[in-house]
């Protein structure tokens, strides 16, 4: 009776034991094939994502310059960063100024051409972004607390009036020279007009939500790059003239 119980105790045992060695290899078997595969999984991933990794992990310089690889591009960044405004005494007397026709007035146009010879954006496209955001009307402020032809948001006020002493948002020249400083510092950071468009029109965190879906212009951008085309044809057919 002992023995016998002793004998079922020790296959009792023994079989215990089996199913125990059974059981750790399984488990030291899959998790050798799970560190494997994950293994392979880095290694495949890392490939496959190599240029966007290096460009995560690198300077805003490459950042922006991968963005730049998606999107187009209408001219060359001249390099200068503006830490304050350009003199209000720049004449620009090398460029020629021709109107456009349009509901702003000759001597604001003209204010507004030499302003953006002296920060090396284009004109027309600054026009452009006025037809869009106020239609040429300096003194509307938006449910959202934007002012002026340029739609300057109050959240901006501060800062401008510290940096380029602008206190009259509804003024016509003050307001400009807010917005295309507002634009030059954009330029400054992301070089090309879809980038610097959709940043101006929902800030820099809205428009790089949109940027990392792949998204890199909209309608915004759209209707005051049609609006610029537009005002483009008119200078060549003014020019033609002359």
């Amino acid at each position: 009776m002992d023995n016998n119980t002793k004998t079922y105790g020790r296959k009792v045992i023994r079989s215990k034991q089996s199913q125990r060695i059974v059981k750790n290899r399984f488990l030291i078997f899959t998790a050798v094939v799970l560190l494997i595969g994950a293994l392979l999984g880095a290694l495949i991933a890392g490939i496959a994502h190599k240029d966007t990794k290096e460009i995560e992990t690198g300077t805003t310089s490459e950042k922006n310059e991968y963005i730049m690889q998606h999107v187009n591009h209408y001219g060359a960044y001249d390099g200068r960063v503006f830490t304050s405004e350009i003199s209000m005494d720049w004449s620009g007397d090398e460029f020629d100024f021709i109107p456009l026709d349009c509901n702003l007035d000759e001597a604001t146009q003209e204010f507004t051409f030499y302003l953006c010879k002296g920060y090396d954006i284009d004109w027309t496209l600054v026009m452009a972004l006025m037809q869009k955001e106020s239609s040429f009307r300096s003194d509307i402020i938006s449910s959202t607390d934007d002012y002026g032809l340029m739609q300057i948001n109050k959240c901006n006020h501060e800062w401008l009036e510290e940096t380029i002493g602008v206190t009259d948002f509804l003024d016509k020249e003050q307001n400009i020279r807010a917005g295309v400083f507002v634009l030059r510092k954009l330029f400054e950071e992301y070089t090309d007009p879809n980038l610097v468009l959709m940043a101006y029109n929902m800030g820099s965190n809205g428009a790089e939500k949109l940027w990392n879906k792949g998204i890199y212009s909209t309608p915004y951008v759209d209707d005051i790059l049609t609006y610029q085309a537009e005002f483009e044809k008119q200078l060549e057919e003014r020019n033609g003239e002359q």
